[in-house]
C-alpha cells in the first residue's frame, strides 16, 4: 500500500513540472506540431516527453548562476543514454529553450517550497512585521531599474561569429546597410535579434514597474506574476549563461514572492 501510495505521489509531482513545462517550455516551441503537445503521437519526439524525469533530476543535480554548467550536465547523464543520439534530428529542445527548461523545473520547486512554507507559517504563532514588504520591493526595482536594455553579453551570431556586446538594432541595422556578402547577411539578422532582446528588455521592465504599481494596492498575487514575468523575459533571452545571479529582475521576484508569503500568513 504505501508503495502505491509513493507511485501516485511520485506521478502527481511528475505531472506538475509537465504541466509547468507545457505552459513555458511547450508553447514557444518552434518544432511543436499543430495539435501538439503531446507531440510523440503526432509523429514529433521530444526530448521533454522521452527524459522528462531525467531532465528534472539532472536540474536538481547542478546549482550554478551560469546556465553552461546546466547544458553540460544534461549532455553527460541524457544525451549520451538517447537512442536519438548522431540520429539526423535530435528531438531535445535543451539547446534553445535550454533557459525556459531549468526556469520550468525551479518555477514548481519555488512553487512547492512557497507551499511549504505557507503550511508552516500557519501553524506558527501570529507573524511579526513582514519580512520583506513594500519597501523592499520598491527597493529591488530601484535597482533593476535602467540595468539591462539590450545584448550586454558577448556573442558568436552568425556565420561570421558576430560579437553583438554592447550594440543596439539600430547600429547593427546600419552595419548591414554598409556592408555585403555573408557579413551583410548577419548585420541584418543581428538587427532584428537586437531588437527582439531589446523589445523583451522592455517589456521585462513594464512588467516590474506593474509589480510594484500593483503592490501598492497590496494584490501581492499580482505582483508576484507581474514580477515571473519580468524575471521570465530576461531569463528567456540567455542573459543567465554570462551574467552572475541575482539579474536585473531576480531580486524583485524574490521580494515579491516573501512579501506575498508573509501577507499569506498574516491572513491566517
Amino acid at each position: 500500500m504505501v508503495g502505491v501510495q509513493a507511485e501516485a505521489g511520485a506521478r502527481v509531482e511528475l505531472a506538475e513540472y509537465l504541466t509547468e513545462m507545457r505552459a513555458s517550455v511547450c508553447s514557444r516551441c518552434v518544432e511543436r506540431p499543430p495539435g501538439g503537445p503531446p507531440c510523440e503521437p503526432l509523429g514529433k519526439n521530444c526530448g521533454v516527453e522521452l527524459h522528462l524525469p531525467e531532465l528534472i533530476d539532472s536540474i536538481h543535480q547542478v546549482h550554478s548562476n551560469l546556465l553552461g554548467p546546466y547544458l553540460d550536465h544534461n549532455r553527460a547523464e541524457i544525451c549520451e543514454k538517447c537512442t536519438f543520439l548522431h540520429s539526423s534530428i535530435c528531438p531535445c529542445p535543451m539547446d534553445y529553450l535550454s533557459a525556459l527548461v531549468v526556469e520550468a523545473v525551479e518555477t514548481v520547486d519555488e512553487r512547492r517550497a512557497c507551499g511549504r512554507f505557507a503550511g508552516d507559517a500557519a501553524k506558527a504563532s501570529p507573524p511579526q512585521q513582514s519580512r520583506a514588504g513594500l519597501a523592499e520591493v520598491r527597493q529591488a526595482y530601484r535597482e533593476g531599474m535602467g540595468t539591462w536594455k539590450g545584448c550586454d553579453w558577448p556573442t558568436r551570431f552568425g556565420k561570421t561569429g558576430l560579437d553583438l556586446q554592447g550594440w543596439r538594432a539600430i547600429e547593427a541595422g546600419s552595419m548591414a546597410e554598409t556592408s555585403v556578402g555573408p557579413v551583410a547577411e548577419d548585420w541584418l539578422a543581428a538587427a532584428r535579434w537586437l531588437a527582439l532582446i531589446e523589445e523583451h528588455a522592455k517589456q521585462a521592465e513594464a512588467s516590474a514597474a506593474a509589480a510594484v504599481a500593483v503592490a501598492e494596492d497590496g494584490n501581492w498575487s499580482a505582483a508576484v506574476q507581474f514580477a515571473e514575468r519580468a524575471w521570465a523575459f530576461e531569463f528567456a533571452t540567455g542573459r543567465a549563461m554570462w551574467h552572475s545571479f541575482p539579474l536585473a529582475w531576480q531580486r524583485l521576484l524574490r521580494a515579491a514572492k516573501v512579501a506575498f508569503l508573509d501577507h499569506l500568513a498574516g491572513a491566517r
